[in-house]
């Protein structure tokens, strides 16, 4: 799906009109209907404020990834590598790494403050 099909769709998910999407991340109507219509790109702080009010990633809207949101997409057991939905014992083996380094990661930043401290 190309970058202005994915913000129409988005748009139309959340059942804004054109003009209410332009009028929320400040641009005019025209403006935002170029960006669906592919013929404009939009600059960074309105990519941003896109991925914001439709509360997806940038890469999700540029078409990267058809993850909406990966961050949350964690919190809910939804795990993708790739394109490729996880399976739990895959889930249980990430969580597992992802602790191992949480943890490597405090102990060293404890070690470092005790050696700043030490001076």
């Amino acid at each position: 799906m190309t970058f202005g099909g994915r913000l129409k769709n988005l748009r139309l998910e959340r059942r804004f009109t054109m003009q209410e999407v332009a009028i929320k991340i400040g641009l005019a109507k025209s403006s935002y209907a170029g960006y669906e219509g592919g013929h404009r790109n939009p600059p960074v702080n309105k990519l941003i404020a896109l991925a914001q009010l439709f509360q997806v990633s940038t890469d999700f809207i540029l078409g990267l990834t058809d993850i909406p949101d990966p961050v949350n997409s964690l919190h809910k057991k939804h795990l993708y590598w790739d394109g490729i939905l996880l399976n739990e014992k895959e889930l249980v083996i990430v969580q597992q790494v992802v602790e191992l380094i949480v943890t490597k990661t405090q102990e060293t930043s404890k070690t470092k403050n005790v050696q700043i401290n030490n001076g």
